[in-house]
């Protein structure tokens, strides 16, 4: 849900070709070292500019739209983790960054988890958000329709994921609607959700993480309670937990200076 839309002058926004007709859409600012941040299904790389903004003094910062979302190509029949990992991978190489922090929220955290995984000398540390790809995922019936038919599906959507202040300003629910059918995501949405079916379950990645890992959880989330922390902290060596009130599943949004805070503990 794209809340903060303002850019500012030190940021850029480029796009990367990274193989067939794949288009990664990011923004950035060229500072070191390097950080690079991956919304949630539902969010956007411009839903990070604040964060990006509060980090940018001391950091280089890659906020990205995954394959699939915003400005990035929604083309091809395979929007997987692994493909989305590697497409990391592929920005991480085109700008001669040899290790970077990584941060991802909800599905993006997924992406992280499957890049720290596959590319563990790539990354420095890890923050997941509010992850998401765990096996219970795939089980029984789903909350809400994480592919909204109408206005009012998607503010059952946004209910479920946001603060309840955030959550009822007027008119945001058919405006996130009207976005989701204009950007093309909708139209891709059959090829995303087979591709979240082929891709591997956090079970098997956290295991592999070696990367100093913190786990950031929004305290009220609805959709991934924050109970699971406790168990996916034992499945990544040395994991932290940290809960941030009054949040819901994307803190970033509900509660942004605990992030920038809990984000710059992390990374210093």
């Amino acid at each position: 849900m794209k809340v903060e839309l303002m850019m500012v002058s030190s940021m850029k926004t480029s796009s990367l070709a990274i193989g067939g007709d794949n288009v990664l859409s990011y923004i950035f600012v060229e500072e070191a070292p390097a950080i690079v941040i991956i919304h949630g299904v539902g969010g956007h790389k411009e839903d990070w500019i604040g964060v990006a903004q509060a980090l940018s003094d001391t950091r280089r910062v890659f906020c990205v739209d995954m394959l699939g979302f915003g400005e990035s190509s929604k083309c091809g029949d395979d929007l997987s983790m692994t493909v989305q990992s590697a497409a990391i991978k592929a920005l991480l190489d085109a700008h001669n960054v040899a290790q970077a922090d990584v941060v991802g929220n909800s599905v993006g955290g997924w992406v992280a988890a499957t890049f720290a995984a596959t590319y563990p000398e790539r990354i420095r540390r890890l923050v997941l958000i509010d992850v998401a790809g765990f096996r219970a995922m795939f089980e029984g019936q789903p909350p809400v329709n994480f592919d909204p038919d109408n206005g009012d599906q998607m503010q059952q959507l946004i209910d479920i994921t946001i603060n309840p202040k955030i959550a009822k300003m007027p008119g945001l629910a058919q405006r996130a609607f009207d976005a989701y059918v204009a950007s093309g995501e909708k139209a891709i949405s059959a090829t995303w959700g087979k591709s979240l079916f082929a891709s591997p379950r956090l079970e098997d990645l956290m295991p592999k993480i070696g990367a100093p890992t913190l786990l950031l959880w929004g305290a009220d989330d609805r959709l991934v309670p924050s109970a699971l922390t406790d168990v996916f902290c034992r499945q990544i060596a040395g994991a932290r937990m940290l809960l941030i009130p009054d949040a819901g599943h994307f803190p970033q949004i509900d509660q942004p200076d605990a992030v920038i805070a809990a984000l710059n503990e992390f990374m210093d």
